[in-house]
């Protein structure tokens, strides 16, 4: 139901006349908002407390 409700939001916002790039731009950085609001980290290798998960420990 919020997968539609976002599609329909972003079609509504390109036909009145929004550019679809800037639409984008503003999903991505939403989504970037979100994800550090959950605590959720890209997959960078990184772990807890951003130590490196690799096994060198040089």
């Amino acid at each position: 139901m919020a997968f539609l409700a976002v599609l329909l939001t972003g079609v509504i916002l390109v036909l009145t006349g929004i550019p679809p790039e800037a639409v984008s731009t503003v999903a991505i950085g939403l989504s970037t908002l979100y994800a550090a609001w959950r605590g959720e980290r890209s997959a960078g290798g990184r772990g807890p407390g951003g130590r490196d998960q690799g096994g060198g420990g040089g």
